[in-house]
């Protein structure tokens, strides 16, 4: 007998395969003699494991029983494509009933938005052959593909998920079963699952349809075929979004329920710019069309915090569970020791900008204790009650003043809604929308439960709509609002309300500042500025900040606030206590500084204008402007910070005298109560002394020679923003370690950019003493300029000066 192998690749060679052959080379033939079935066998082996793939994909046989057959039309039927050929022999057992070889396992989709509850599970299809040995689904559907059997093999895959639904998963889980499109493209396959589906009992809203990669397919005849299965009460998801046939153009016209993103998808994103917009349009372009994305194929925990900052919602992986054929019910819990090493997604509303710690009050209290300090705190409603740290309930002044109760506990209210730092904005968008009616604030909490502040839900409403509404909206270094949104805020604010007043602020000598220290320094300058009136009028009702461009700031208010001038005084003594931070020693002690040309400028001063409409009802934003420049023009006449009043006699508020905060001895205080906290090589080991002390970005340890003995402590809010790491490396030629080793006494840096977060920061160092008053080590920690605003907004010292 003999075998004919007809390929069009001749550069291949038989050398070494021992293989006995004739070979026509002008017909690209080999004629191989066989005796058996097995010899057969055995040269279809050598052949398939000595020829590539590209060879045999090209490659035709035949079995002819003499070298010259003579009849055409036996010739041509015998002739079959290698790898069918090889498949049909190899295979044969798939040529018979297909279900009886058929087994399915089934891997959990968890919720990231219930903590990594299970949500569904996906039926997945293996084929096991007669020797025992499990093929997954690619290898199955690879094989039945070759033997003209994929149909088959996919129905009785989906026949099998529907019994084990039944059998295994509880009512109310849905199931997600792949379904090639041409399968469903064939009319019977829709009746065959119907029934299916009347026979085992099981609604139809639990079965999500997955159209699998397969081949390219028409979007509109795949939509047109998934209309009727969704008009039938199916769901339908596409599968591996991005990376195969399945593209933005079968999205928009298939609308499916879910998609499914492929693991290299999210992999290959992290650290790539280009990557990371790419999958945020996709997720961005189903969202907008009402579908739910779920992340395949996660094992590592950088992939999964990936795909938390990106807003995902549900997710599967060998991190959770891997495939089993009995359904797990349990799953790997969500990360929380290892998020310092996860990416950072940069992210335009970030949450933990609208935290306000608000008040706190000890579960074990007592009644008068806590009147006492809603007393202190005349403008405040309402208290968290923590108990160890943890918020349990809310309290709030009307109860604590008018009911009669000797524990504290039966004043309180049950908690609001509960956030993490972490909560995407589009479940905030949600929550909000669901809970609309609500006015009640709500509480963020750590990963491990412990108190973090207060959100107004009405004020994440509000930055979340104008966030949407208007792309580029906020000045990207105040991060306040700017542009068009700002003029048209003004407009609509003097159109509407005769009550309307404006403060207009600006740095006085800017410009030469910007000479003088350079534009990285002005810019510290700038948002220094914008920390400090954001910290002086946050959460003020009816309030709004902007920032004009440059070194201009406006302040919109609906009202007339009688306590105005007194706020705009503490702006102008913490701006010129805190911008001694940006200005040369030299300088602060002469109170001036020089330019190149000689002339001299005073330090840290602002000029601030009011436009009260008490000389004529305001027509526009720009008619305030001039009445503005005209204020800002007397004022500047004048030495030092000012604030100029309109009035029939521009009126001129003076700072009488200096006041100086205690921010810098706070935050060495807090700096000196690290030391009660045990430090490790666990980089988590101090994760407790950032509830305590928030405004610490990264704290680390040098020992008496300036190494650093211990990785990077950092605050769980700067994750993926600073490096975790750090122990061993060599610190001795920083300012930080250099002065405090050799004064033995704490260290503040002036401002800088820093190139870890981008973001304007100074550092903070003490020397820790041992018993003989020797240098044991040097505690360092970094502080941003917004925690600086904050930590200063407290004013507790006062000097004056004649």
């Amino acid at each position: 007998m003999k075998l004919y192998l007809n390929t069009s690749n001749q550069t291949f060679d038989f050398a070494d395969i021992d293989l006995p052959h004739i070979h026509h080379s002008e017909k690209s033939v080999f004629i191989f003699d066989f005796d058996d079935e097995k010899s057969l066998t055995d040269i279809l082996n050598q052949l398939a494991d000595k020829l590539s793939e590209q060879v045999l994909e090209n490659s035709y046989v035949m079995i002819a029983k003499d070298a010259n057959p003579t009849d055409p039309a036996e010739t041509i039927a015998g002739i079959v494509p290698f790898n069918i050929f090889y498949t049909r022999r190899l295979h044969s057992w798939l040529l018979d009933d297909i279900s009886l070889h058929v087994q399915i396992y089934f891997q959990p989709i968890v919720d990231f938005t219930q903590n990594g509850k299970i949500f569904a599970y996906e039926a997945l299809c293996r084929i096991k052959d007669p020797s025992g040995e499990l093929l997954n689904g690619e290898e199955s559907f690879k094989l039945a593909s070759q033997l003209k059997c994929s149909e088959e093999l996919d129905i009785a895959c989906q026949q099998s998920a529907l019994v084990g639904k039944a059998n295994l998963i509880a009512p109310g889980t849905p199931i997600f079963i792949n379904v090639l499109p041409q399968t469903i493209m064939k009319k019977r396959w829709l009746t065959l699952m119907m029934e299916a589906l009347s026979k085992y009992g099981i609604e139809q809203r639990e079965i999500v349809i997955e159209i699998v990669e397969s081949e390219k397919v028409s979007p509109e005849l795949l939509s047109e075929c998934c209309d009727e299965i969704r008009a039938h009460g199916l769901r339908i998801a596409l599968d591996d979004m991005g990376s195969g046939f399945n593209g933005l153009r079968t999205l928009a016209a298939v609308r499916a329920d879910y998609i499914k993103i492929d693991r290299a998808i999210v992999h290959e994103a992290q650290g790539s710019r280009v990557r990371t917009v790419l999958l945020e349009a996709i997720i961005s372009m189903a969202q907008r069309l009402g579908c739910t994305v779920v992340a395949e194929g996660l094992e590592r925990v950088e992939d999964i915090n990936f795909c938390l900052d990106l807003g995902l919602a549900y997710a599967q992986g060998y991190y959770f569970a891997k495939p089993e054929s009995k359904p797990t019910q349990s799953v790997a819990a969500l990360p929380k020791q290892d998020e310092a090493h996860r990416s950072h997604i940069p992210d335009e509303f970030r949450i933990g900008e609208f935290v306000m710690r608000g008040l706190t009050i000890e579960v074990n209290t007592s009644i008068e204790k806590a009147r006492e300090i809603f007393r202190d705190n005349p403008d405040t409603e309402i208290a968290v009650v923590l108990d160890n740290l943890r918020p349990i309930g809310l309290l709030k002044r009307g109860k604590v003043f008018t009911q009669r109760s000797s524990s504290l506990g039966a004043y309180c209210d049950a908690l609001p809604k509960l956030i993490t730092s972490r909560t995407p904005s589009s479940l905030l968008a949600r929550g909000l929308y669901l809970e609309r009616g609500d006015a009640e604030p709500w509480i963020m909490v750590g990963d491990d439960g412990v108190y973090i502040g207060i959100l107004q839900p009405l004020e994440i409403m509000a930055q979340l709509i104008s966030r949407k509404m208007s792309t580029g909206s906020l000045h990207p270094l105040s991060q306040l609002t700017t542009g068009p949104t700002l003029r048209q805020s003004l407009d609509v604010s003097i159109r509407n309300n005769p009550n309307t007043v404006l403060v207009y602020i600006d740095l006085d000598h800017f410009k030469a500042y910007n000479d003088r220290y350079g534009f990285i320094r002005g810019d510290a300058m700038i948002r220094l500025l914008s920390e400090i009136v954001r910290q002086e009028f946050l959460g003020a009702t009816g309030t709004l900040v902007g920032h004009i461009g440059g070194d201009d700031f406006v302040l919109i208010l609906d009202h007339i606030n009688t306590k105005l001038e007194d706020k705009l005084l503490d702006v102008i003594y913490h701006f010129q206590d805190l911008a001694s931070h940006l200005y040369d020693t030299s300088d602060l002690e002469r109170g001036f500084f020089t330019t190149e040309d000689g002339s001299e400028h005073p330090v840290a001063s602002i000029s601030i204008a009011i436009v009260n409409g008490s000389q004529g009802v305001l027509s526009n934003s720009v008619a305030a402007a001039e009445r503005a420049a005209y204020l800002k023009k007397i004022g500047k006449s004048n030495i030092g910070s000012i604030i100029v009043v309109e009035d029939v006699t521009p009126r001129l508020v003076v700072p009488e005298h200096e006041v100086h905060s205690d921010w810098q001895a706070r935050a060495l205080e807090a700096l000196q109560s690290l030391l009660k906290y045990r430090r490790s090589e666990d980089s988590h080991c101090m994760d407790g002394c950032f509830t305590d002390y928030p405004f610490f970005e990264v704290v680390f340890e040098l020992n008496s020679n300036g190494m650093q003995r211990y990785p990077n402590w950092i605050n769980p809010n700067m994750y993926g923003k600073i490096k975790a790491g750090g122990a061993g490396v060599d610190r001795s030629l920083q300012a930080y370690y250099n002065e405090a080793h050799k004064a033995l006494k704490p260290y503040i840096s002036n401002i800088y950019l820093s190139t870890a977060t981008e973001d304007f920061c100074l550092t903070v160092s003490l020397p820790i003493l041992n018993q003989v008053g020797g240098l044991e080590s040097i505690l360092v920690a970094d502080i941003s300029i917004a925690a600086m605003a904050m930590l200063s907004s407290n004013i507790v010292a006062t000097d004056k000066k004649s």
